[in-house]
């Protein structure tokens, strides 16, 4: 088929775009830096501010007007130097009316100054940067800018592909178009906006209107120029005209005029055009199968590879340190919900503190594993690993129906020394990857908008930023409260996705990019295909902004789930130095290897995949091809699963659900060694991990709900020989010296690109974006749903709807978005999670409150502490009880008593009117504390037809406050009445009691969440107190 032309493509596009008639509008299009609310975020470059050394000395690889020549900002770093740079998103949208006038202004100022000011336009969003940079350059000719002449040697063009530059330069959600212009000392003068921020559509901003973009640029910086002039004169370094801004557009180019990037292009010597081939090289490997040959030649064609031609001897089997001549299969940790997947923290303690939900942890002390479980869609932490204190804390999402549905898989960002900005550095959240297609635990027919969701893990040094709530949904700071995981932000084109890895790229501003096996990704049925998530900036804690992030389909990587178990995961993990990713394929028995930072840019995926997160220009939804790929890595596996490296990066672990584990060789795809825990009882093998610390593997298997840690014995006997043949490599090393000589590419060679793909990337249709927000993916015509306020007040609108019925037309994710956690149509209790019996009652866009829990708090009256009592009270209910007041619980209920009299005020609940700190076995009340009592954190009280009548909440030298049982005779206040305020239990840890600091402690009403699917895994272990009362 014949290439289109630059201008038949634009026409249609256009002519496919009916113009609209609607004014400007003012979403996003202050120009305020640092944005409206992100005035303490430290990440926004604002005037007066200057470009970080992480920054300024990366490379960017110039499209035009010069190809494969690149620059740093710090060569702009110059004596009376001005940089002016542009942030632009492809495609036919409003912005794009600006950039011909920014081509124009920048060819005609770089030639009034003598090269003087060099100007940078940022392309994004996808579609060849040269054919856009040559598109805008044609506009500012059609325009009537820079005297008619076509600019030709500015603006520097180049791809943000990393939008590294946007986020750094132009962090979201500061808008577009933007600008900002940089002094000799690379610190910012000025950042705005231009003219066509927020008008809707191409047509609406004219040419007229993009033409102020001359005025507003001009003078700010000629004021930038001519003071930095000034100022060199006065020193003495000296005397310059001042240069007189030219808005009329009579300067011409001039051809003899190159910046610092032109002058040091240099032709290559060569023509690159050889025709004839070497001779083919020896085969990659020593023994066995599957590996290959190449030849070579300095041509754009490089390299062509055959299977190696000789048969080979089979490959011995080898000792691998990790496997040792013999190992013992140890369980870590058992009474999991079906889990798939684990990943050891990069932080141990960082989450829970010492101290979280009325239990102790040690932090200091051991390693800590993190376990998905998709039976019950929740995450175990496993602290302090292999100590004494190990111990096990599970932990949900208040939405886990639409949020870690089916958890699949979930990846750490691990790296802590990336470079990035604090505020920007995503180092210790972790994403997690659910095998659902958004069905909300199967009580709604299916939509498909799912994917993975992001999490930021930092709780201790994050105080405030909300990154755990209450069930009201309040910062998770109170030691006695309840803790729920609160999204940092989600993504939604990978439904029933079953495996995720975080890449360890540094490119990125943020770091969170992540890749994803979505298992529906082959529209016609068959299998998968390979995801590209970059969360970019994430939204953040309480907001539901997708407008900002980067997702890309790689179509070529095709990916097949397990169809006999559908609970099988899918390891994945990216090797940091080659930048690898090996994915493991249960149904077709491969390791699959993809080289991360190949592909190209091919066409939107907006209209093959039409359900996506976001309208505007700044989400990319790409499709890429001409991916570099090896589909058969590691072949000949029995549905493999997890997969991981070893710390040295030199061996890659790979599972088979029924049990064998394998040593891959990472060099050649080899298999070192095997070890079989499936004779150990070990038959559903989920995700591999590997000890940071101590090197050891561990597994997760699924039907016996436990964590298993490999170790080895014998070790010191253990050592193997790689299989990479020697004559190969030195084979590869002088064809990449002779093609980067002759050709003047550095990465033209490669044994694993397919030299024969080619793209034709064509320009997305301009109806398939918005360029103000007028529609979210959530069902929704209100804008806020996707600024930080989150709140779409039609969807709160939904509170009365009772059409629940599984095909019914109500949009689940709507009721998310109209601030729901308590709906009639949500799934299991309503969406709330209240413990067993409990009803909710929703706060809109806060949480909720359950009628089953109370929070006990200490108070005094009068001051002195013979007047102290403990005081009762309910969110529910919105009120503090008094004293006199008594609750009655009802049968077949659980009811939560949050403690939080803190230190030295330890409070029990039994059937006697007086505190008890002995353990006596009992069914009905059950807390996380053991014999001191419980000071802060839940108590637990299950009512059943075996509970007495009465039962009282004791501390010791107060008042207990009696609780009356439904259906029960005794006279509960009478019984409490005639007790004595003084009655303790003796207990040598009380001694000194009353020497305690009495200060109100009553503190401020928060909730606690604890999933029922969770609870019995939850309690598992845990101190039972109370003592029985016959009436």
């Amino acid at each position: 088929m014949m290439p289109r032309t630059t201008t038949a493509i634009l026409s249609a596009l256009l002519a496919a775009t009916t113009p609209h008639a609607s004014a400007q509008t003012t979403v996003g299009c202050d120009a305020s830096c640092p944005p409206a609310g992100y005035e303490s975020d430290s990440s926004h470059l604002c005037p007066g501010s200057s470009v970080s050394a992480f920054q300024s000395t990366r490379e960017h690889v110039i499209c035009h007007p010069t190809p494969g020549t690149s620059f740093s900002f710090d060569s702009f770093r110059l004596p009376g130097s001005v940089t002016v740079l542009a942030n632009y998103y492809t495609g036919c949208e409003a912005g794009r009316r600006e950039s011909g006038v920014f081509a124009g202004i920048a060819q005609r100022i770089h030639d009034e100054t003598g090269g003087k000011i060099n100007f940078v336009s940022s392309l994004k969003g996808g579609g060849s940067c040269e054919l856009w940079a040559g598109v805008y350059q044609s506009d500012a000719l059609s325009m009537g800018l820079n005297g008619g002449v076509k600019p030709s040697s500015q603006p520097l063009t180049i791809t943000d592909v990393n939008y590294d530059v946007r986020d750094f330069f132009f962090t979201p959600p500061y808008p577009h178009p933007s600008y900002i212009i940089l002094d000799e000392n690379l610190e910012v003068t000025y950042k705005s906006v231009g003219p066509c921020c927020g008008y809707v559509s191409y047509y609406d901003c004219t040419d007229e209107v993009a033409l102020g973009l001359d005025g507003m640029l001009t003078e700010e910086i000629y004021e930038v120029y001519n003071s930095q002039q000034e100022a060199a004169a006065d020193v003495g370094k000296g005397k310059e005209v001042d240069v007189e801004p030219d808005t009329e557009d009579g300067g011409s180019t001039t051809d003899e005029t190159l910046t610092t990037v032109e002058e040091n292009f240099v032709e290559p010597e060569s023509q690159c055009s050889a025709e004839e081939f070497s001779d083919w090289s020896a085969c990659s490997v020593t023994c066995g199968t599957g590996r290959l040959q190449f030849r070579h030649r300095a041509n754009s064609y490089p390299v062509e590879t055959r299977p190696c031609a000789e048969t080979l001897p089979a490959c011995e089997e080898q000792c691998v340190q990790e496997f040792g001549e013999s190992f013992s299969a140890t369980v870590v940790a058992g009474g999991l919900s079906s889990p798939r997947d684990l990943a050891f923290h990069p932080t141990p303690g960082i989450h829970l503190g010492d101290y979280s939900e009325g239990r102790t942890f040690h932090p200091e002390v051991g390693e800590e594993i993190w376990v998905a479980n998709g039976r019950n869609h929740s995450i175990s932490i496993l602290a302090s690993v292999g100590t004494p204190f190990q111990t096990s804390m599970s932990r949900v999402d208040r939405g886990y129906y639409h949020y870690m549905n089916n958890i699949s898989a979930l990846s750490f960002n691990m790296v802590d020394d990336s470079g990035r900005n604090s505020d920007q550095d995503t180092f210790n959240f972790f994403a997690v990857c659910n095998d659902n297609l958004n069905d909300y635990v199967g009580s709604k027919e299916a939509n498909y908008f799912m994917g993975p969701t992001l999490y930021d893990s930092d709780v201790a040094n994050k105080p405030g930023r909300k990154n755990t709530v209450n069930r009201f949904g309040e910062d998770c700071s109170s030691p006695a409260d309840e803790c729920f995981f609160l999204h940092a932000d989600m993504l939604h084109e990978s439904p029933a996705c079953i495996g995720i890895a975080h890449d360890p790229e540094i490119e990125t501003a943020y770091g969170s990019v992540f890749w994803a096996f979505d298992t529906t990704g082959d529209n016609g049925g068959d299998g998968g295909q390979l995801v590209r998530f970059d969360f970019s900036q994430p939204h953040g804690p309480g907001s539901m902004d997708h407008s900002v992030a980067v997702v890309r389909r790689y179509p070529e990587v095709k990916l097949y789930r397990d169809t006999v178990h559908s609970d099988t995961h899918a390891g994945m993990v990216v090797h940091p130095t080659k930048r690898v990713l090996f994915i493991s394929n249960p149904a077709k028995g491969t390791v699959v290897s993809v080289h991360v930072d190949s592909g190209t840019y091919s066409r939107t995926a907006r209209e093959e995949y039409p359900i996506f997160s976001n309208r505007l220009p700044s989400f990319e939804y790409s499709i890429y091809e001409c991916v570099e790929q090896d589909a058969e890595f590691v072949s000949g596996l029995d549905t493999p699963t997890g997969l991981a490296l070893s710390t040295d990066l030199a061996r890659l672990f790979v599972a088979e659900r029924g049990g064998f584990i394998r040593a891959i060789d990472v060099e050649t795809g080899v298999i070192l060694s095997t070890i079989n825990v499936g004779d150990r009882g070990y038959t559903s093998i989920g995700g591999l991990s590997v000890s940071p610390t101590t090197g050891h593997l561990h597994f997760v298997d699924m039907d016996s709900n436990q964590v298993v840690k490999i170790e080895p014995e014998s070790v010191e006997s253990c050592f193997y020989d790689s299989h990479v043949n020697d004559d190969f490599i030195t084979r590869v090393s002088e064809a990449e010296l002779l093609i980067r000589n002759e050709c003047g590419e550095t990465d033209l060679f490669s044994v694993s690109r397919d030299y024969t793909c080619q793209v034709d990337a064509t320009i997305p249709n301009g109806t398939l974006f918005d360029q103000v927000h007028t529609d979210t993916g959530y069902a929704s015509d209100n804008p806020d749903v996707q600024s930080m306020a989150g709140m779409d007040e039609a969807a709160a609108l939904l509170e009365n709807r009772t059409d629940c019925e599984f095909d019914s037309e109500l949009n689940l994710d709507a009721l998310l978005l109209g601030g729901y956690y308590c709906h009639k149509c949500l799934p299991r209790n309503e969406g709330s999670s209240c413990d067993a019996g409990g009803v909710c009652k929703n706060v809109q866009w806060s949480g909720f409150t359950c009628d089953n829990e109370y929070f006990v708090d200490y108070t005094y009256i009068g001051g002195g502490k013979d007047n102290a009592r403990l005081k009762l009270s309910s969110l529910h209910y919105g009120k503090a009880f008094a004293p006199d007041e008594m609750i009655e619980l009802s049968r077949g209920v659980t009811y939560r008593f949050t403690v939080r009299t803190g230190e030295g005020r330890p409070v029990s609940i039994g059937a006697l009117p007086q505190f008890s700190a002995e353990i006596s076995v009992s069914d009905s009340v059950k807390s996380l504390i053991s014999v001191s009592g419980v000071s802060n954190g839940p108590i637990l009280v299950t009512v059943d037809d075996s509970t007495p009548d009465c039962l009282f909440i004791s501390s010791p030298r107060t008042k207990c406050l009696p609780l009356k049982i439904e259906g029960g005779s005794s006279d509960c206040a009478a019984i409490a009445a005639e007790a004595p305020k003084g009655t303790a239990q003796s207990s040598p840890e009380f001694d000194g009691w009353e020497n305690m600091n009495w200060e109100n402690s009553s503190g401020e009403i928060v909730g606690s969440f604890l999933a029922h699917s969770s609870m019995m895994a939850f309690l598992f272990g845990f101190m039972l107190m109370s003592c029985r009362y016959g009436s």
